[in-house]
């Protein structure tokens, strides 16, 4: 129990856990007052084992003592557990230890500089990415997250190419020693000859300096956007567009799975960052384990697109109970869990912003398309609910309604051709919008200048739900 921790460190126990208890609420970023000595970190906090690993590095900065010797995974089940541990490693009058030397390195630029990539595309704390940590047992980063760090390094570091796929590397120093065998041949002169005359952090290791990272200036750098149904589409323009933001986007895909994986692998290609995970809203098992990977991942959300969607297209009287219970348990049931769920990862982050998607005829009529109609009209209801519940943990929530977009969809539409010439006549402008206007609306709601804009309903329909003329079938 910790109060035998209290009897060894000369009464100062109490301290200990509570500057324990600060380096868990700056990593969690739960409240001080369900940090409780007591509470099963895992079974009551949710806090899994890569968060853990990430408070034992915080704890080890507080106290100047190395993570490895604190507790992890199912030793450490109580925050008293950890304040036990540091308790009886500090001398008796607890003072903290004196910081050690920094260890010698052979090659301090490439580690700290390959540490701090995999710090910031990762957004795991410098401390808990030590050099021979196993990348994917011990810290739980997978291959797809391993080659974006990868091709991020290769730019940043100025390699003619990546590490050789058949090379397995497992730990940071492997990474470095790959990238230093590249490196070596033109940039080992030079850094030579910078060892005595410059700091360690002037120079790059590459033959050429590095360009300045663009990320930092993105308006949306650092954050982590869901965008589910972003196979293709719609939802692939938007997600498409976060990446280019700045954003990490999580690509969702459920029928479209190969579309998903090829519009995570576009992204990535174009410098961006992004992870696929593949399941279906309507489904509660699959949405308990993408977001059990997302808070393991990420640990936190900042955005969240509610793109997915399903409703029959064609004649009203065609409507069938399966169609209706398909429709609303991807558009509303899907929606609210993914919103629910999107919740405590966005508060831990000190926020975020939903954006839902809806058609413009959800307010109107449109022939063939009443399934899709009415289970809108429902996500447009849930938005402003979702706008009022969710207020309290600085989450905004708003709605994007969106006309005939040209794409695949339109396509679906008996007789689309004369459709489509019979909309743009009837449109102000003659041109209907297109998954570039949405994804402009999309953004704009998810960012920092519509901070006071909460449960609204934007239509993007270039002005055709103001007309009459075109809805109706001829």
């Amino acid at each position: 129990m910790y109060s035998l921790a209290a009897r060894q460190s000369g009464g100062t126990a109490t301290n200990i856990l509570e500057r324990v208890r600060q380096c868990a609420a700056s990593v969690t970023r739960y409240p001080l007052d369900i940090l409780t000595a007591e509470a099963q970190l895992e079974d009551e906090l949710g806090i899994d084992s890569v968060k853990l690993a990430e408070i034992a590095a915080v704890v080890g900065r507080e106290f100047n003592l190395p993570p490895e010797q604190l507790p992890k995974s199912g030793k450490a089940r109580t925050l008293g557990a950890i304040a036990d541990v540091v308790a009886q490693q500090l001398p008796s009058e607890a003072a903290p230890l004196p910081p050690a030397a920094p260890p010698p390195q052979a090659a301090p630029n490439l580690e700290q500089r390959v540490r701090a990539v995999f710090a910031r595309v990762t957004r795991y704390p410098e401390e808990l990415l030590t050099l021979e940590a196993d990348l994917e047992d011990e810290l739980g980063i997978d291959s797809v997250k391993q080659a974006e760090v990868l091709a991020v390094l290769t730019k940043e570091l100025g390699l003619a190419q990546g590490p050789a796929p058949s090379r397995r590397l497992r730990t940071l120093a492997a990474i470095c020693e790959a990238a230093r065998e590249q490196l070596a041949p033109v940039s080992a002169p030079a850094a030579s000859s910078r060892a005595v005359s410059a700091p360690a952090s002037s120079a790059p290791m590459a033959p050429a300096p590095a360009p300045a990272a663009p990320s930092p200036a993105l308006p949306f750098a650092g954050k982590i956007a869901l965008v589910t149904g972003s196979g293709k589409g719609i939802g692939k323009v938007i997600a498409a567009r976060l990446a280019q933001a700045g954003a990490t986007v999580v690509v969702n895909s459920f029928h479209s799975r190969e579309d998903g994986e090829k519009t995570t692998q576009e992204i990535l290609a174009a410098g961006g960052k992004a992870l696929h995970l593949w399941g279906s809203v309507a489904q509660e098992d699959h949405l308990e384990r993408m977001f059990s990977t997302l808070d393991s991942q990420f640990g936190g959300l900042d955005f969240l697109v509610c793109n997915a969607s399903n409703g029959l297209i064609g004649p009203f009287n065609q409507i069938t109970p399966r169609d209706w219970d398909k429709a609303f348990r991807t558009c509303i049931t899907g929606t609210y869990e993914c919103a629910m769920r999107a919740r405590p990862l966005m508060a831990r982050r000190g926020g975020g912003s939903i954006v839902t998607l809806s058609t413009s005829m959800s307010q109107r009529y449109m022939h063939d398309l009443g399934c899709q109609g009415v289970a809108k009209a429902a996500v447009e209801s849930l938005t402003r609910y979702l706008a009022a519940e969710l207020a309290s943990d600085r989450i905004r929530t708003n709605c994007v309604s969106a006309g005939p977009v040209h794409g695949e969809l339109l396509g679906m539409f008996p007789d689309a051709a004369s459709r489509i010439a019979r909309w743009e006549a009837t449109t102000p402008g003659g041109k209907l919008c297109t998954a570039e206007d949405v994804a402009d609306v999309t953004e704009l709601l998810l960012g920092p200048r519509t901070q006071r804009v909460n449960g609204a309903i934007w239509v993007v329909d270039a002005g055709l739900s103001g007309t009459v003329d075109g809805l109706l079938p001829s």
